[in-house]
């Protein structure tokens, strides 16, 4: 595939200052003369960055990006990056999530059948699996690498297949749980409901991890560390897109703590509200000379990753075990604001 170098991005970040989405009647690139062919774009300098591009008057050069990347500030991160080198960035930058994004942003180009070089998704996995010290979920690298874009001005995000189906999605089936909400099957022996709430039976206990959801159909996912006694418990709506979510952390004695997932962010619903998310404890590799059959307690949760993605936006936050706060954050799409 013969990739097709993007619009510069100091020119995309630019645009994001005064709006996350460009109108829908964006006006057409501009031409030499009434008649003439567009006039060809600037080649794009070794950072990804267009050479040609005004750099904003109020970005400070030593802005530090990693408290921006950390709040999922797309449109105020998009401002800064605006005025850095990328390929500094990559390598020392002043956080992980910036450098995820720097090396992201560096190598995201989409070829002549507009769709995303594999080149992009094999370095961006690659940079993701050294920092979280285990790769993604394979349905998660699937939909990143499913992008597809148009070279539609009013559309510039791209398209995401999350394979929709009448009983799952990309990520596999969906059944119907406790209280009529939809869980992932290996979930569903595990969960119960009484007095209004929904339990999570574990060997040692019945933990209460949440209220039963108004609407029918919310999503429930829960993952714990090895032999772990803290539930990691997030909820969301599966019709309502990459929109913000909670995420908890409950023991039997009540809940630790609770954050806010930020995922691909959703701005707006349109067309298909459809969102995937899955939990993923970072712990340590569980000791390969412990016998067979014998759940070896984890040395300790490292991280709490939740992977989403939806039509338009692929992301991954990651929190601290002990405090839910937010230590890492990436999104495909600067969090619904790449113009």
């Amino acid at each position: 595939m013969q990739p097709r170098v993007n619009l510069g991005l100091a020119v995309a970040l630019l645009a994001a200052c005064t709006t996350a989405r460009p109108p829908a009647d964006a006006e057409p690139r501009p031409t030499a003369d009434k008649g003439d062919a567009p006039m060809p774009e600037p080649a794009a300098a070794e950072d990804g960055r267009d050479p040609a591009a005004p750099v904003p008057a109020d970005v400070a050069s030593d802005e530090p990006l990693e408290p921006l990347a950390l709040r999922c500030d797309g449109a105020a991160l998009a401002r800064a990056l605006a005025s850095r080198d990328l390929r500094a960035l990559k390598t020392g930058g002043d956080g992980p999530s910036v450098r995820l994004l720097a090396t992201w942003e560096a190598v995201r180009t989409f070829g002549d059948d507009d769709t995303l070089a594999a080149e992009a998704v094999d370095a961006l996995v690659e940079a993701l699996t050294a920092q979280l010290g285990r790769a993604p979920p394979r349905w998660w690298i699937d939909h990143l690498a499913s992008a597809r874009w148009g070279g539609d001005a009013s559309q510039p995000l791209p398209y995401y297949d999350v394979q929709m189906t009448a009983t799952g999605d990309r990520r596999g089936e969906l059944v119907e749980g406790p209280g009529k909400t939809r869980v992932r099957p290996e979930l569903l022996p595990v969960l119960a409901e009484g007095g209004g709430k929904l339990h999570v039976d574990l060997s040692a206990a019945r933990v209460a991890i949440a209220d039963l959801p108004e609407n029918p159909g919310t999503v429930v996912e829960v993952a714990r560390a090895r032999a772990g006694s803290t539930l990691y418990v997030a909820t969301y709506e599966l019709g309502a897109g990459g929109f913000r979510f909670p995420l908890r952390a409950v023991t039997r004695d009540g809940q630790r703590w609770e954050a806010t997932v930020c995922g691909p962010d959703r701005q707006v619903l349109g067309g298909v509200g459809y969102m995937i998310a899955e939990l993923v404890v970072l712990e340590p590799t569980p000791d390969p000379d412990a016998r067979p059959g014998v759940m070896r307690p984890s040395a300790g949760a490292t991280g709490i990753a939740v992977f989403t993605g939806e039509t338009h936006g692929v992301a991954v936050d990651v929190f601290d075990p002990a405090t839910g706060e937010r230590t890492l954050a990436w999104s495909s799409d600067l969090w619904f604001a790449r113009p």
